[in-house]
C-alpha cells in the first residue's frame, strides 16, 4: 500500500496533459463509427420502446395491489386480467430485446470489422516519414486497443449504459407526474451524483493519459525485442530485455492502483448520495400512506421504479468511469485515423500510362525533420533514360536520400525534382511509382510463399512469369533445391534464407514489377563475392530498355555504369564515366579506388 502515499510526480505522470472534452470525445466516436450511424439511431428506437415496457409491469402491479388492498369478489376478475396484462408486456418486452439484441450484435461485429480495414488503409496511406519516426509496437498496440475499447463501450452502452439514462429520465418524468415531491428528491440527488463523477474523472484523467502511455510503451518494447531477437540473443540481452520490460510494467502498476485507489475514494461519496437519495424517497411515501395521500400500491410503485433508477444510477457512473478509461484509448484511436500524410497526393495529379525515366535534381536541398543538417545542399545533376547511373561517395553522403526522394517518400525543402522534365510533385502518386522498383540493402521478405514473395508486386502474374523473374535474377538455381520450391514458405522476414538468396527474391520482385526506373540501394554491400557476382549478373540481364539507378559503397560494382556521381557532404563532388573520375588526379572517387585496392575501406 506504498502506492498510496506515492506522489505523482515521482511518478513521472503527464500532469500538463488536459483530459479531453466530453462533448468533443462524443463527437469524435460518432465520427469514427459513421458507418452504423442509421443502424444506431434504428436500435435507440427500439431500446426507447423497450425501456417504456419496463414502466408497464410495475404499473399493472400497482393496480393489483390497490385492489387487493380493498378486496371484492367481483374485482377477482379485473386481478386476472391484469396478471394476463402483466404477462403479455413480458412476452412484447422480451421480444423487443431480442430484436435489440441481435441489432447490438450486429452493429458491434460490423464496427470491429470495418475500423479495422480503416485502420489499416490508414497506416498504408500514411508516408514512410511517419513509420520512421513511430514505433511498430506503439501502432499497433494503439490501433487495436481503440478497436477494442470502441466495441466494448458500444456493447456497454447499448446493453447498460443507454436503456439506463431513458429509465432514469422516464423514472423522474413519472414520479413528477404522480406527486411532483418524489420527482424533486430524486431529481435532488442526481446532480450531486453526477458532479461527483464528473470531479472524480476530472482528477484521476492525468494519471489515466499516464497509464495509456505506458502500455503503448510496454508494447513497443515488447515489439522492438522481438523483432530483434537475433541481436538479443547473439549479444546475450535476455535478462535486460527482461528487466526493462518488468520496470515498465511496475510503473504501469504503480500508476494503475494510483488511479484505483482514487477511484475508490469517491466511490464512498457516490454510494452515500444514493443511499441518501433511497431513504428520502422511502420515508416520505411512508408518510404519506399514513396520512392517507398515498396508496399502498401507489407507494409500491414508487419505491420499485425509483430503488431500480437510483441503483441504476451507481451503475452508470461505473459505467462512465469505464467509458473515460475507454475515452483515452479512443481519442489516440481518432488522432492516427485523422493522422495527414506528410506528403500531399495532389488532388488532379498527373496520371500517366508509360515513362521515359529522364530524372534531374535542381538546386534540391533537403533536411530530415527536426534536425538542421542538410542532407542535400544545392544538388544538381541528371540521369539520362534508359543509362546507368551509380550514386557513390563517403557515408552520410545522402545517396539514399536521393532514392527516397526520387520514390517522393519525401519532399525537397527547396529546389525541384523533375521525371521527365515535369516536377515530381505535379504527378500523381500511385501513377508514377507504379513504374518505380527498389532492391534495397535489406530487402524485406513477408511471411509467406516464395511464389507471393516474388509476385508481390504483380500478384496476378502466372507462375511462367515468376519462375522468368527468378532466372533472370539468378535466384532460380536456389529455389528449385528448397524442398517445396516456389511454394516454400520462407519464413517472418525471410529467415530461411540466406542474405544473397533473399537479395535476389527482392530483384525478382523488382523485376516482375517491370519497372522503368530501377534502383539498387547498397544491394550487394552486405553479399559474399559469389552472391555479388551473381546479383551483378543478373543486373546485366535486366538493364535493357530501363533507366538504372546504383547506390553503392563497393566501386567494382559500378565500372559499367553510363554515369557516376559522387556525393560527399550532401553535394555533388564529381560526376563523370569510371574512366574520367578514376583518371582525376587528386579527385574524390579516385581516391575512394585506390583505397580500395589496398583494401583499406569499402
Amino acid at each position: 500500500f506504498i502506492v498510496l502515499f506515492m506522489s505523482q510526480e515521482k511518478l513521472n505522470l503527464k500532469l500538463d496533459k488536459q483530459p479531453i472534452n466530453m462533448r468533443q470525445f462524443w463527437l469524435r466516436l460518432w465520427r469514427l463509427i459513421a458507418p452504423s450511424h442509421q443502424q444506431i439511431i434504428n436500435l435507440f428506437v427500439l431500446i426507447l420502446i423497450a425501456e417504456g415496457f419496463q414502466f408497464v409491469g410495475p404499473y399493472l402491479f400497482k393496480r393489483i395491489i390497490d385492489l387487493l388492498a380493498v378486496f371484492k369478489v367481483e374485482d377477482i376478475s379485473k386481478v386476472i386480467i391484469l396478471i394476463i396484462l402483466i404477462l403479455l408486456t413480458d412476452l412484447v418486452a422480451n421480444l423487443i430485446d431480442y430484436f435489440s439484441d441481435k441489432k447490438i450484435f450486429v452493429i458491434t461485429v460490423e464496427a470491429e470489422k470495418y475500423l479495422s480495414i480503416n485502420a489499416q488503409r490508414k497506416m498504408v496511406s500514411l508516408g514512410l516519414s511517419y513509420h520512421e519516426k513511430e514505433n511498430t509496437g506503439n501502432k499497433i498496440f494503439k490501433i487495436q486497443r481503440g478497436i477494442d475499447k470502441i466495441v466494448s463501450l458500444l456493447e456497454n452502452f447499448f446493453w447498460e449504459v443507454g436503456p439506463t439514462i431513458i429509465q432514469t429520465v422516464l423514472t423522474a418524468i413519472i414520479l413528477y407526474f404522480f406527486d411532483w415531491r418524489f420527482g424533486l428528491i430524486f431529481t435532488l440527488f442526481a446532480p450531486i451524483f453526477v458532479y461527483l463523477t464528473a470531479k472524480l474523472n476530472k482528477k484521476i484523467a492525468p494519471l489515466r493519459m499516464s497509464r495509456h502511455d505506458m502500455y503503448e510503451k510496454a508494447a513497443g518494447k515488447m515489439a522492438e525485442t522481438i523483432i530483434n531477437i537475433n541481436t538479443v540473443k547473439s549479444f546475450v540481452q535476455e535478462e535486460r530485455e527482461v528487466r526493462e520490460f518488468k520496470k515498465i510494467k511496475q510503473d504501469t502498476r504503480r500508476i494503475a492502483l494510483l488511479e484505483f485507489f482514487k477511484l475508490l475514494k469517491f466511490n464512498y461519496g457516490r454510494t452515500a448520495v444514493i443511499t441518501a437519495g433511497r431513504v428520502s424517497i422511502i420515508l416520505f411515501g411512508v408518510y404519506l400512506v399514513w396520512s392517507g395521500g398515498l396508496t399502498i400500491g401507489s407507494l409500491v410503485f414508487i419505491i420499485t421504479i425509483s430503488e431500480k433508477a437510483l441503483i441504476s444510477l451507481f451503475r452508470i457512473s461505473r459505467l462512465y468511469d469505464r467509458i473515460m478509461d475507454s475515452s483515452e484509448a479512443i481519442n489516440r484511436l481518432y488522432i492516427l485515423a485523422n493522422q495527414q500524410p506528410d506528403i500531399a497526393n495532389p488532388a488532379q495529379g498527373l496520371k500517366v500510362n508509360a515513362i521515359a525515366g529522364k530524372i534531374e535534381f535542381k538546386d534540391v536541398i533537403f533536411a530530415y525533420k527536426g534536425s538542421n543538417l542538410k542532407v542535400l545542399n544545392k544538388v544538381n545533376f541528371k540521369i539520362n533514360s534508359g543509362c546507368i547511373t551509380a550514386l557513390v561517395g563517403p557515408s552520410g553522403g545522402g545517396k539514399t536520400t536521393v532514392a527516397r526522394l526520387i520514390y517522393r517518400h519525401y519532399d525537397p525543402a527547396s529546389g525541384h525534382i523533375l521525371l521527365d522534365n515535369k516536377d515530381l510533385k505535379s504527378y500523381d502518386l500511385s501513377s508514377f511509382r507504379k513504374f518505380l522498383a527498389i532492391v534495397p540493402q535489406e530487402v524485406e521478405i513477408f511471411n509467406a510463399s516464395v511464389t507471393d514473395n516474388i509476385s508481390y508486386a504483380n500478384p496476378a502474374v502466372g507462375a511462367q512469369a515468376i519462375a522468368a523473374a527468378a532466372r533472370m535474377a539468378n535466384a532460380e538455381e536456389f529455389i528449385d533445391k528448397l524442398k517445396s520450391g516456389y511454394e516454400t514458405l520462407v519464413g517472418e522476414r525471410g529467415i530461411k534464407l540466406s542474405g544473397g538468396q533473399r537479395q535476389r527474391l527482392g530483384i525478382a520482385r523488382a523485376v516482375l514489377a517491370n519497372p522503368r526506373i530501377l534502383i539498387f540501394d547498397e544491394a550487394t554491400s552486405n553479399l559474399d563475392s559469389k552472391s555479388e557476382k551473381l546479383i551483378q549478373e543478373a543486373l546485366e540481364k535486366i538493364r535493357k530498355d530501363r533507366t538504372v539507378i546504383i547506390i553503392a559503397h563497393r566501386l567494382s560494382t559500378i565500372k559499367m555504369a553510363d554515369k557516376i556521381i559522387v556525393l560527399e557532404d550532401g553535394q555533388v563532388a564529381e560526376q563523370g564515366s569510371h574512366f574520367e573520375l578514376a583518371n582525376l588526379d587528386g579527385g574524390l572517387y579516385s581516391e575512394l579506388l585506390k583505397l580500395q585496392r589496398l583494401g583499406d575501406v569499402e
